[in-house]
C-alpha cells in the first residue's frame, strides 16, 4: 500500500513538474511573441513617419496612403485646435477676478459674437460656447452659416460650437 502511494505521488510530482514546465515555455514563446508584435509596431510607425515626412516635403506617396495622410493632416489640426483651447482655458481667471498685477478697474470684457456671454477682453475662445475669438476675422468676412450637426441651429461660420445644444460645429470654408 505503501508502495502505491509513493508511486502515486511520484506520477504527481511527475506530471507537476511537466506542467511547470510547460508554463513557462508557453510564457517564454508568449514574451517573444509579445516583443515582435512591439518591433512590427514600432517599425510601422517608423515608415508612417517616413511616409508623412515625404508628403511633407512635397514628394510623391502611394495614392493609398494619401487619404491616411490627409487624415492624419486633419488630426493634427484637431490637435492644435484643442492644445490652442487648453491653453486658453488654463489662462483664464475666475469670473469677476482682475488678470495678476492688474487693478480690478482696467480689467476689461468683451461680447462673445456667438452667445453674447461676457468674457476676458484677451479671451482667445468664448466660456461659454467655445467661439474662437482668433478666427473672428475670417468669420466676420465670410458672414456665412453652417446648420448644427445635431439640432440644424444655424450657426455663424467660423463658431466652434453650436450656441443652441453646444454641439461642436465644423466652420464653413
Amino acid at each position: 500500500m505503501f508502495d502505491s502511494f509513493r508511486k502515486s505521488v511520484g506520477q504527481t510530482a511527475a506530471v507537476a513538474k511537466w506542467k511547470a514546465d510547460q508554463m513557462m515555455r508557453s510564457n517564454r514563446s508568449q514574451q517573444e511573441i509579445n516583443n515582435i508584435k512591439r518591433e512590427v509596431a514600432t517599425a510601422r510607425d517608423q515608415i508612417a513617419g517616413a511616409l508623412l515626412d515625404m508628403r511633407q516635403r512635397g514628394e510623391v506617396v502611394p495614392s493609398e496612403i494619401e487619404p491616411v495622410c490627409a487624415n492624419v493632416d486633419a488630426l493634427m489640426a484637431q490637435l492644435a485646435e484643442h492644445e490652442s483651447m487648453l491653453a486658453a482655458i488654463n489662462a483664464e481667471q475666475s469670473p469677476g477676478a482682475a488678470p495678476i498685477g492688474a487693478a480690478p478697474a482696467t480689467y476689461a470684457t468683451k461680447s462673445c459674437p456667438s452667445c453674447h456671454t461676457a468674457v476676458p477682453a484677451a479671451a482667445m475662445f468664448c466660456t461659454t460656447c467655445g467661439y474662437n475669438f482668433a478666427a473672428a476675422p475670417a468669420a466676420a468676412e465670410q458672414k456665412t452659416t453652417v446648420p448644427c450637426p445635431n439640432c440644424h441651429f444655424e450657426v455663424a461660420g467660423g463658431t466652434a460650437f453650436c450656441p443652441n445644444c453646444g454641439t461642436r460645429v465644423i466652420p464653413a470654408s
